[in-house]
């Protein structure tokens, strides 16, 4: 059974984010094992002496769940025209490792423009060595009126550019 690991970058219990990562694990349907990691706050900040030394229990348990996945998902806001501090603190602790190494990674980037975060995001992790695929990408402009007020989208270009993202993530070998 494949293995999706989806990371979000908002640091909001209930934000846009987390709404359109719930919305693509239910159109990847239950043949892909989808683990689901938003807790960013609970993380320690980045030491760079720690992580390769001796790293927290915490962050040697993400590291090898990032490892063991087939793809990593990360769906990320943008915050001041960059990615979320939690998120790049994440990224970070795994810098000096090779767990994103030829990873197949797919990005979204739901926010109000999200074009500078979109691109940082992609580099970071061409950076780390991930796989980056234009395809397994999703730039969601503007994503705040494409929900409603619970979080379920209404807006029909952005169901059908999830249903076809998870068809890149469900083929994905």
């Amino acid at each position: 059974m494949k293995t999706i690991f989806a990371i979000v970058g908002s640091a909001s219990t209930h934000s846009s984010n987390h709404h359109i990562v719930n919305h693509l694990q239910q159109e990847i349907g239950a043949d892909i094992h989808f683990t689901l990691f938003d807790r960013l706050k609970e993380l320690p900040h980045f030491d760079p002496e720690e992580s390769q030394s001796h790293p927290p229990i915490e962050i040697i348990a993400l590291r090898q769940v990032i490892n063991d996945a087939d793809i990593v998902l990360i769906s990320s806001p943008e915050y001041i025209f960059s990615v979320p501090s939690g998120l790049k603190n994440l990224l970070e602790w795994c810098a000096t490792t090779t767990v994103f190494t030829g990873k197949p990674v797919s990005i979204i980037t739901a926010a109000a423009q999200g074009e500078t975060a979109h691109v940082e995001l992609q580099r970071i992790m061409q950076g780390l060595g991930a796989q980056i695929d234009e395809k397994r990408n999703l730039l969601i402009q503007g994503v705040k009126g494409k929900l409603d007020a619970t979080g379920e989208i209404w807006d029909e270009k952005l169901h059908l550019d999830l249903k076809n993202l998870a068809v890149q993530l469900n083929g994905y070998e």
